[in-house]
């Protein structure tokens, strides 16, 4: 993932990957795929375009929506066993500054921070995009 990631971003792109690096990209994507730009993009298998799979008789196919589509259907989560993904291709979406990071707060400051969340959203600009997620963690 990574190095794809690092590749798009030369040209300004991105696409849904996993919140890992070092997650490999095709186990990534053709199990689903869950990203960073997933609220905006939909999960990497979305973002699919076309894969190259080697078929158990040796013969390799393309597969997209108009070539092979069963085989691009089967792949992107049809089940299993179906041949060996060799290559993707992927859609890619303009991205260029990305702010992020982990923000904890303590259960008696949950109001403020979810006041001060919503007040601060309402200020980006409409062309920025915000993803926040929200969890307890009880102790004894």
């Amino acid at each position: 993932m990574g190095e794809l990631n690092a590749a798009a971003h030369e040209h300004g792109l991105a696409t849904t990957g996993g919140v890992v690096s070092t997650t490999g990209i095709a186990g990534l994507t053709l199990g689903g795929g869950l990203g960073w730009m997933m609220g905006e993009y939909g999960i990497a298998v979305d973002n699919l375009i076309s894969a190259e799979v080697a078929l158990a008789s040796g013969e390799i196919v393309g597969a997209d929506a108009g070539a092979n589509p069963d085989l691009f259907w089967a792949i992107r989560g049809g089940g299993g066993n179906f041949g060996v993904v060799t290559s993707l291709t992927y859609r890619a979406h303009p991205l260029d500054t990305v702010l992020g990071g982990v923000v904890v707060h303590p259960l008696p400051a949950a109001r403020r921070a979810l006041q001060f969340s919503a007040k601060s959203r309402r200020r980006f600009p409409t062309s920025s995009r915000c993803s926040q997620r929200f969890g307890t963690r009880l102790t004894a």
